[in-house]
């Protein structure tokens, strides 16, 4: 029977991710390895202008980029990451009723040996060590991903972002050993990802951290990219003020490239690329798209699950009626993948609108 959502129903997300932090892989005389800062840099170009007015070609730019440093070999990339128990995450619900039922669900699913939640386990293993995470990244060369928890290392070749078949020993073993007995509540076990991508060259080399979102960015000035271990904002103003006063222009600054913090990509787009497993969605062609309740796909411009039988709304109206069988249930597979994202739903809660969990 369909159980009606409550007024308020709030999951807590089921994952803890750190932001992923740059580093250019540099060889020493003697052929030992180490790793050096990766610096966002603000500078200016003066680039092409492909919708020229007025005649004027030029397209002068102030903007932000990241390069491994002249000798670097190759970009390290490293984040950390540890499950929750899933017995956590219901954090509000308005409706005792509703509580009880999707508390039953969390029990019944989230145990070893069920196919739904160790098929969702496995996946996320393979797509933190199959390097989807790297994004653009990963196409710079060879890549390899290495995690390493509780004194152990799991391997993978930065492959097989497409299908969820044929898991590797390392895959099993890092879902089974680390990200399951986290959700289960038996340990909480830390992982560290680190991955390295080789150019087989020697060279500066641009790299792509995340992107920020500027509203209201000043004429002339490009893109701001994501950074830690940031310049201090009186450091910042103290250079603005030296440059000569432009009206709207983005400004000449009294250096010609200032240091602006850390390379990272930020957690939140490594955890929209390792929960980039869903194959369960209306009209699946094998590509996986990313848990989301309304089935977002931002490469496709398109909403899977926007219909009146496969949407988190309606999915989580039957959490009563899917019980653990030898027949494996993607709607259940689904329904644990979304609870481990997380999210804010409710009754009333207009299409699309549902949250994820802060």
């Amino acid at each position: 029977m369909s159980t009606k959502l409550p007024n308020v129903l709030s999951v807590q997300r089921g994952t803890i991710v750190t932001d992923g932090l740059f580093s250019s892989i540099v060889e020493d005389p003697q052929g030992k390895e180490h790793l050096e800062k990766i610096r966002v840099i603000r500078h200016g170009i003066r680039g092409i202008n492909n919708h020229p007015k007025n005649g004027d070609a030029a397209n002068i730019q102030r903007t932000e980029s990241a390069k491994t440093s002249h000798n670097a070999i190759g970009l390290a990339v490293e984040f950390s990451l540890r499950t929750i128990p899933a017995a956590d995450l219901l954090f509000s619900c308005s409706d005792p009723a509703y509580r009880a039922a999707l508390e039953g669900f969390i029990k019944r699913y989230f145990v070893r040996d069920v196919l739904e939640f160790d098929e969702v386990c496995r996946r996320y293993a393979r797509n933190i060590l199959n390097g989807r995470w790297l994004w653009r990244n990963r196409v710079l060369g060879d890549t390899t991903v290495e995690a390493r928890a509780a004194g152990k290392t799991f391997t993978g070749t930065g492959s097989r972002t497409r299908d969820f078949e044929d898991y590797t020993e390392h895959e099993r073993a890092l879902a089974a050993d680390v990200l399951a007995t986290g959700l289960l509540g038996e340990a909480h076990t830390a992982v560290t990802v680190t991955g390295r991508v080789m150019f087989g060259f020697k060279g500066e080399v641009e790299v792509f951290p995340s992107q920020n979102m500027v509203t209201n960015k000043p004429s002339g000035f490009a893109r701001s990219l994501y950074k830690v271990d940031m310049i201090a904002r009186r450091d910042m103003l103290a250079i603005m003020g030296t440059a000569r006063k432009d009206s709207d222009k983005a400004g000449e600054f009294c250096a010609d490239m200032i240091d602006m913090g850390r390379a990272a990509l930020r957690d939140q787009k490594i955890g929209n690329a390792i929960r980039t497993i869903d194959t369960w969605y209306p009209g699946c062609d094998g590509t996986p798209i990313a848990v989301e309740p309304n089935g977002a796909s931002l490469e496709k411009n398109v909403l899977f699950r926007d219909d009146k039988a496969s949407g988190a709304m309606k999915l989580l109206t039957l959490v009563d009626e899917m019980h653990p069988g030898d027949a494996f249930d993607p709607r259940a597979a689904y329904l644990i993948a979304l609870l481990v994202r997380g999210g804010v739903f409710s009754e009333s809660a207009e299409r699309g609108k549902s949250k994820e969990a802060a």
